[in-house]
């Protein structure tokens, strides 16, 4: 059984999770269990998702329904002192598939293409076969800051497993989850909290260089750093800012 070693966890970016005796069967099970999830997340319509159409009160093209989400994904929720958001979008994206898998599995052209929402982004370790260069079935925990361009905003910072894997029907995903959703290593600090829930995005292949994209963001967010301003509670919290 291999077990994955970070040394010097309190030095680096993000919260200073003690990653120290995850092994990789049992991030290897972690992975099974949130692709399924996130699968639920980007393709399943109402009750899960409600279209702007059915709520003449929301002003974003969907509405995540979390109480459905516990009850299809069998979770307690959060604890207390976590906010949770979630938003989805999908949108055509003139790169061909893989291409955008190479962007979001390497940190040296994730932050580039995404430099005006993440930065400090690092991997820590890589945890699928080094011969595999394909990305059809690549496993690594990273960590990273997401950010606004305003300082009302505290940032954001987590440390989670990013996997990629092409499904049998040719489509692609990309899965983040943060390692504390699943064994409550975190450490309290004096910094914005972002756990991770199945998030990332489905990839299909439009055959034209271009491909359709769903991104899914859900978190647990706890923002200790400073209060929001009361304006922009409403935008931060629909999941829509990050």
């Amino acid at each position: 059984m291999t077990t994955v070693r970070l040394s010097s966890s309190d030095n680096l970016p993000g919260p200073a999770h003690n990653l120290v005796g995850v092994t990789s069967e049992e991030v290897a099970g972690i992975v099974r269990r949130v692709k399924d999830e996130f699968i639920i997340m980007a393709t399943v319509g109402y009750p899960l998702w409600i279209s702007s159409s059915c709520d003449v009160n929301s002003i974003y093209p969907e509405t995540f329904n979390y109480g459905e989400y516990l009850r299809m994904s069998q979770r307690r929720g959060v604890a207390q002192y976590f906010q949770s958001e979630a938003s989805r979008h999908s949108s055509i994206i003139c790169l061909s598939p893989i291409v955008i898998i190479q962007i979001l599995m390497d940190v040296e052209q994730w932050m580039p293409v995404f430099c005006s929402m993440v930065i400090n982004a690092q991997i820590l370790e890589v945890l699928s076969p080094r011969e595999e260069v394909s990305y059809k079935e690549q496993k690594q925990i990273m960590s990273a800051e997401f950010v606004l361009s305003t300082p009302k905003v505290p940032a954001r910072e987590a440390q989670f497993i990013r996997y990629s894997h092409q499904q049998l029907d040719g489509s692609w995903i990309i899965v983040d989850v943060s390692v504390d959703e699943w064994w409550k290593f975190q450490r309290r600090t004096t910094r914005s909290i972002c756990q991770k829930r199945p998030s990332g995005c489905l990839i299909r292949d439009m055959q034209n260089g271009s491909s359709m994209v769903t991104w899914v963001e859900n978190v647990g967010i706890q923002e200790k750093d400073k209060e929001l301003h009361p304006k922009l509670i409403p935008f931060v919290e629909s999941g829509f800012t990050f």
